[in-house]
């Protein structure tokens, strides 16, 4: 049936390819592809440092005052914390639609309420918005045979730091062997677990 149509009516067909590519065009010259898309998402960060204070009065005196305050803000999803000796963390997850600019807005204000109701030797919180730039790319770890933390730690820092300073953008490779060839590291140099 679709072949009596076209064969009947070619131009109708002709016009019909010509809007296909028309759209395949204008598509491809006004999608902008990024290497890295901004990606925003909806957590906030609350950090509080209350030096010398222990993991309970952290809990009782910073962490349930401020998630009592800000479990009160709208399009909240979730809320976590973690209270340990010095800090308090508390993480809020929002709903995928709100806009984190003005959600950082009501937070400081939620938390400007309460502040003066913390302990003078409290830091003033923290209020971090997360964003994917935040998150590492890739971790890596590095162990030399029958050297200590420490030499390690030495090792790190005046030789491959070195070595890779500058580099603005590595590839994805998934082994380390590449990284050695490419920097001219030996492999005794180098231990890799990957």
């Amino acid at each position: 049936m679709l072949t009596k149509i076209s064969v009947r009516k070619p131009f109708t067909v002709f016009v019909a390819v010509v809007i296909v590519l028309v759209f395949g065009f204008v598509g491809l010259y006004k999608m902008t592809p990024d290497l890295f898309p901004n990606i925003s998402a909806p957590y906030s960060i609350v950090m509080t440092t209350y030096p010398g204070a222990s993991a309970e009065e952290v809990e009782l005196e910073i962490t349930d005052p401020m998630e009592q305050q800000l479990a009160t803000l709208s399009k909240l999803d979730n809320i976590t914390s973690v209270s340990a000796d010095n800090y308090s963390v508390v993480t809020l997850q929002f709903t995928d639609d709100v806009n984190m600019d003005s959600m950082t807005v009501d937070i400081r204000d939620k938390i400007d309420q309460i502040e003066g109701y913390l302990p003078e030797s409290a830091a003033a919180p923290l209020v971090m918005k997360m964003n994917m730039d935040m998150m590492p790319v890739t971790v890596a770890a590095v162990a030399i045979k029958g050297k200590d933390t420490a030499e390690v730690s030495t090792f790190v820092k005046e030789e491959l730091e070195t070595d890779l300073e500058g580099i603005e953008v590595l590839p994805l490779f998934p082994r380390w062997e590449w990284l050695m060839k490419a920097y001219r590291l030996s492999s005794p140099r180098i231990k890799s677990t990957a």
